[in-house]
């Protein structure tokens, strides 16, 4: 067997195999001579089935079966000898090879696309800028946040009519356009908020309404929103038709939270660990408590910001349209190819990423490198922030134990790891570009990061 490389570019070659009839001819031999030992044809004994009539009813099928053994084989040897960094795995050059006649041939040539990982160096210092967004907190924010703690340790009243800033649990019905119940139609249990609802007109139908009250609604029309509709009618995999029916909504509750005052009891209730006396300390605690949550936003912003400007300074070229067969190939009835020319970008930058993270964890080395004992750990914090004493306890090690069973779940929780292990390596070897702004020009620049 033979089997050369003739590069096309610096990102393509093609793979040439020129098979011999020598190269395969023994093991056909071989697993014909062991069919004759175990055939059964009738008028024959055991093992003396002559050789010819074997290799006519077995004979084309072995052969086809031992040059693709041999193929594949030598095109992996051949990749791993000669140290080949491929991108995907070879694909068959239609144009190169010739239709192939089992019959009548005994020598065959087979010629394979590959697509080659680029050469690149790089390494992470001071001279890669990245921001770093610091969010700042405002009075404003700190007062909702305050505003929805009183709320979530409110208590609530039932009041007879209902107010805009009430809630409204009851039953909804499909009806049809004349308001008559829909046979068989959709039913399910729901809780609104008015002041949720979109629709100035809905939203005061249900101002002043009491229990036992039914209103027509169209659910669609009063949230304009897709994913709180299937929430309401428990939807989710239902026809989009139903969604924008009309439905009979009968009140079974009118729901109004008188909010918790600011005092003690409510510090206590919000931080039983810490020792708040007064609303300015607690109005502090908050503003601390955002800061915290927005601080795992920016971290993630400054991740990928990272990426990105890590893929843009390698300067990272693929072989595209190589990448682009491989893939349609590896999701073969999974995605069209307008699908693909639309996405082609996003799969790009991921195979940029997976070669320059390769690159990392060879700098970097333990400083990224995520360990079975980090993630046993992971999971472990999270029932001591429950308050239980997961050090000692045999039966959380247990619940661990089939937590990590889940090999999805335990890949999700290796990959949160090894993304703080990267934020943290990036923070340590780049040049951090602080930039303070509002959350609301935060979340703007998130989502227009790609």
């Amino acid at each position: 067997m033979n089997i050369t490389k003739e590069a096309v570019n610096d990102l393509n070659a093609i793979i040439h195999i020129n098979l011999k009839e020598e190269d395969y001819i023994g093991e056909v031999n071989s697993q014909l001579a062991d069919y004759r030992k175990k055939a059964s044809i009738p008028g024959f004994r055991p093992g003396k089935v002559p050789m010819g009539m074997v290799k006519k009813m077995y004979g084309k099928n072995v052969m086809v079966e031992a040059v693709n053994k041999k193929v594949s084989e030598g095109l992996n040897n051949f990749i791993i000898e000669n140290k080949l960094n491929v991108l995907g795995y070879p694909l068959p050059n239609s144009e190169k090879t010739t239709m192939i006649d089992f019959d009548t041939q005994k020598d065959f040539d087979f010629y394979f696309d590959i697509g080659i990982s680029p050469e690149f160096e790089f390494e992470l210092s001071d001279k890669i800028k990245v921001p770093y967004y610091k969010i700042k907190v405002t009075d404003k924010e700190v007062d909702k946040a305050i505003n929805d703690v009183k709320l979530r340790f409110g208590e609530e009243e039932h009041p007879e009519n209902a107010e805009i800033t009430d809630a409204l649990q009851g039953k909804f019905t499909e009806v049809d356009d004349k308001g008559a119940l829909v046979e068989n139609g959709v039913t399910n249990d729901g809780y609104i908020r008015i002041e949720d609802v979109k629709l100035k007109v809905i939203q005061n139908k249900l101002i002043g309404s009491k229990i036992r009250d039914q209103i027509t609604i169209n659910l669609m029309k009063a949230f304009k929103d897709e994913s709180k509709v299937k929430s309401l009618l428990n939807l989710h995999d239902g026809p989009d038709e139903k969604l924008s029916a009309d439905y009979n909504f009968e009140i079974n509750s009118v729901i109004r939270v008188k909010e918790a005052e600011i005092n003690e009891d409510l510090f206590k209730k919000v931080y039983p660990n810490d020792d708040v006396k007064d609303e300015k300390a607690f109005k502090i605690k908050v503003k601390e408590d955002l800061s915290t949550h927005y601080s795992r936003d920016t971290d993630r912003q400054f991740l990928a910001d990272t990426i990105n400007e890590l893929i843009k300074v390698t300067g990272l070229q693929l072989p595209d349209e190589f990448m682009k067969r491989w893939l349609l190939e590896n999701n073969q009835g999974k995605m069209t190819k307008e699908q693909l020319d639309d996405q082609y970008d996003s799969y790009a930058k991921t195979f940029k990423w997976q070669l320059i993270e390769s690159k990392l964890h060879d700098q970097l080395g333990d400083e990224i490198k995520v360990t079975e004992n980090e993630v046993r750990n992971k999971v472990k914090a999270y029932f001591k922030t429950m308050g239980g004493d997961a050090d000692s306890n045999p039966q959380i090690e247990a619940i661990i134990d089939s937590v990590l069973q889940n090999q999805d779940e335990k890949q999700r929780i290796y990959h949160d790891l090894l993304d703080e292990k990267f934020i943290k390596a990036f923070k340590d070897h780049v040049k951090i570009q602080e930039k303070e702004v509002d959350s609301e020009k935060f979340f703007e620049i998130a989502s227009n990061t790609k």
